[in-house]
Parts: C-alpha cells; sequence; structure tokens
C-alpha cells in the first residue's frame, strides 16, 4: 500500500519515518485563515481535512491503493488561534503572551484509506496543555536566537531547546511537536490497518508519546 504525507513538515517526516521506510510527500497549498465563528478544534479539524483530501484528488488515479495522512496543529491561548509568526517581532510577540501561562496545542490528523472501490475518512484531534514558564525579554530573545521560528505555531519547538521556557507539559509529547504518534496508532488501529506497523517495523527507537 502506498502511504503519502499530505505536510512538508520536517517533523512529522521525521516521526512518520520512524516506523515506515518508504512514504511519499505530497505538500497541500490551503487557505489557513480562520473561518468567522469557527472554533480552534473545528478550524485545525477542518485544515486537516482539506489538506488529505486536496492530496488525496491528485493522488486517486495513481494508487488504487493508498493511505492520506494528513494533520494540522494549532497553538490555543485563551481560546485564540497563535499561528505562525510574520516576522521577528510577532514571535517575540507570541512567547511573551505564553509566558508564564498554560496553554494548548491541538493537532487534528485525517486519514483517507483508500482501496479498490471503498474510501474510509478519518479525523480526529489530540489536545495538550502546554505550561511555560515566566521569561523575561532576555529569555526570549536568547530562545529565539537559537531556533528556527519562522514555521513554527506559537513561535516555538519544544524539542529544541524546549527545557528554555517549558515547565511542564500534560499529554503527548509528539503532539506538541506536531504529530501525535498513539493517536495515530489509535487511528490506524480503527481503520483495521494496525498490522502496518508490524510490516514496517520501527527503525531505531522511537517516541511514543
Amino acid at each position: 500500500m502506498k502511504i503519502v504525507l499530505a505536510s512538508a513538515s520536517p517533523r512529522r517526516k521525521e516521526l512518520l519515518g520512524k516506523f515506515f521506510s518508504e512514504f511519499e510527500i505530497r505538500a497541500s497549498d490551503v487557505d489557513e485563515r480562520p473561518l468567522l465563528f469557527e472554533t480552534p478544534v473545528e478550524h485545525a479539524e477542518r485544515l486537516s481535512f482539506l489538506k488529505a483530501s486536496t492530496v488525496f484528488a491528485f493522488t486517486q488515479k495513481d494508487y488504487q491503493n493508498q493511505l492520506v495522512v494528513a494533520s494540522d496543529t494549532i497553538v490555543v491561548l485563551n481560546n485564540d488561534i497563535l499561528g505562525k509568526p510574520k516576522d521577528y517581532s510577532d514571535a517575540f510577540r507570541m512567547l511573551s503572551l505564553l509566558s508564564g501561562t498554560t496553554h494548548a496545542v491541538c493537532t487534528a490528523i485525517t486519514l483517507i484509506y483508500a482501496r479498490e472501490m471503498k474510501r474510509d475518512i478519518l479525523t480526529q484531534t489530540e489536545v495538550t496543555n502546554v505550561t511555560f514558564k515566566k521569561l523575561s525579554e532576555d529569555d526570549i530573545a536568547r530562545y529565539l536566537a537559537i531556533i528556527e521560528w519562522r514555521d513554527k505555531a506559537g513561535s516555538y519547538a519544544a524539542q529544541h531547546a524546549g527545557e528554555l521556557i517549558i515547565a511542564h507539559i500534560d499529554g503527548s509529547f509528539t503532539n506538541v511537536i506536531g504529530f501525535p504518534l498513539r493517536r495515530f496508532f489509535a487511528m490506524l488501529a480503527t481503520l483495521g490497518l494496525e498490522r502496518m506497523l508490524f510490516d514496517h517495523p520501527c527503525r531505531g527507537e522511537a517516541i511514543l508519546q
């Protein structure tokens, strides 16, 4: 079966690559602006579905038996979505807002499983609470100087010097990175695809949280 990752995220590529030796990457280009009256979870789920369905539309003629994997991760503070920063000032502003608070990281995953004349679509969301340390302006400037913040929701990456800014993570660590593995495995089982994990053995250690 062909596996297609509908994302150009290096973090999702790395996590998926710990379990599957071969998969195709096809980034999807969708409008990520929230809709009026849309909740943060509804927003993430809509985008993950759009990414998956857009890529599936391009690949369905090429592959009779395939699994399309798409996800969307957002950072939510007081019900406001903090997306990717527009510039350094915006990144600094986001980390200042997150300083000393607890926010939610929401990742929606959509799987489209197609074979012969049948197609199953499944979307689920993982939510993890992340508590930040109280950060000074110097702390924020120091952190932004050592990570690539431009493509990060909320302007931070838990896997890159996260100990400098994060006090506690309540829930899935891989969700905070951008792809909750345990949720993904449970979704595979729901679709009857858990055997894929045995057919494609993990290469090296993987974080399962």
